[in-house]
């Protein structure tokens, strides 16, 4: 049977905020304006398949039939080019962040963030930008970091190259005019990056921000986690700050009242041991959070390449995976949580 065609539509958002522009509305994979694909060159990476999701579970099949990780995705075995951001500079800094808002329980979490005087970073979806853009300026205006993370959460490498700049360049347009400037980082939903959503993602101006150690907080809604178990990961996490030569960059979500309050309770586990911070300052960045703030010194992008990085934990890992391993992929070279678990996706956002 063949699939509806998605009726794209557009439309200024309701609500208190005096938005300007259109955006779009009932749009699971909103496609660009004309003039954002003009940065995309002809370029081999474009030409790499998109991957496949199942309908069933939202599991990511590799397109690549024999089942190689030719194209460095993340998601798999924790993939990672010199581009992407994993690991910290200094390791007395703990890069500090929340996906999937903002939420109004993101209230809750920016009170005790402004309580212990942290700065942390904020990757927002663009729809909840929409639903929500007085909760985004409150954090910014309060000094924490902004970042990209699409406009409906779905998995980059299973997109078109056009629905790629779409969910990132929507999500930039509703940020900017809400706050005025444009974020450079980006996060992959899921962690679902390879080497043609790299180039986009470049040609558009962005840095990839992946993390070292994910706090598997949004799996407790599922039964998956508890935060007994979370806060004990924390623990370790804390624990074994003094052997690290690279600081640690966390994953938490402001998704809900389950993983925030989570939060309230893990962070002053690290605080006391770590300093608590934006991704940006975690990439040894000096005021280069946003394209506007630019000067003109180089732009420092973290190497995640380092032999001390902290042990990255994959969001996800495809069964059976046969691995690459051409030395022109390259790996955080710690062990890796590589096995047969398939990831069943049990919400929208993780």
């Amino acid at each position: 049977m063949a699939q509806a065609e998605e009726v794209f539509t557009y439309a200024i958002p309701g609500g208190t905020f005096p938005w300007k522009n259109e955006y779009p509305s009932g749009q699971t994979r909103p496609l660009p304006k004309t003039e954002w694909l003009a940065v995309l060159k002809d370029d081999p990476a474009l030409q790499i398949p998109p991957n496949i999701i199942t309908s069933v579970g939202g599991v990511i099949q590799n397109a690549d039939p024999t089942g190689a990780n030719t194209h460095c995705n993340w998601t798999w075995d924790g993939c990672v080019k010199p581009t992407d951001i994993v690991s910290c500079e200094d390791r007395t800094i703990w890069g500090t962040s929340f996906d999937d808002g903002p939420y109004q329980i993101t209230k809750e979490l920016l009170a005790y963030l402004k309580k212990i005087d942290v700065k942390v970073t904020f990757f927002v979806v663009g729809i909840q930008v929409i639903a929500h853009p007085e909760v985004m300026k409150q954090a910014f205006d309060e000094g924490h970091e902004i970042g990209i993370h699409t406009w409906g959460h779905k998995e980059l490498t299973t997109l078109s190259n056009e629905q790629i700049v779409g969910e990132l360049k929507w999500t930039e347009l509703a940020i900017k005019e809400v706050l005025g400037v444009t974020p450079r980082l980006m996060r992959p939903p899921r962690g679902d990056i390879d080497d043609r959503v790299r180039y986009i993602v470049n040609a558009l101006g962005y840095v990839p921000a992946m993390w070292s150690v994910d706090s598997q907080d949004w799996r407790i809604t599922a039964g998956q986690q508890t935060e007994a178990g979370l806060l004990a990961d924390v623990t370790k996490w804390a624990q074994g700050v003094s052997a690290l030569t690279r600081g640690g960059n966390s994953l938490m979500h402001d998704l809900n009242e389950v993983t925030v309050g989570a939060a309230l309770k893990a962070l002053p586990i690290l605080h006391p041991v770590v300093k608590l911070s934006p991704v940006g300052t975690c990439a040894g960045w000096k005021n280069e959070s946003y394209l506007e703030y630019l000067t003109a010194q180089p732009v420092n992008a973290a190497s995640s390449t380092s032999t001390t990085s902290p042990v990255v934990t994959p969001a996800a890992t495809r069964a059976n995976a046969k691995l690459d391993s051409a030395s022109s992929l390259v790996k955080v070279s710690t062990t890796l949580a590589v096995g047969s678990l398939l990831v069943a996706m049990v919400s929208n956002f993780i």
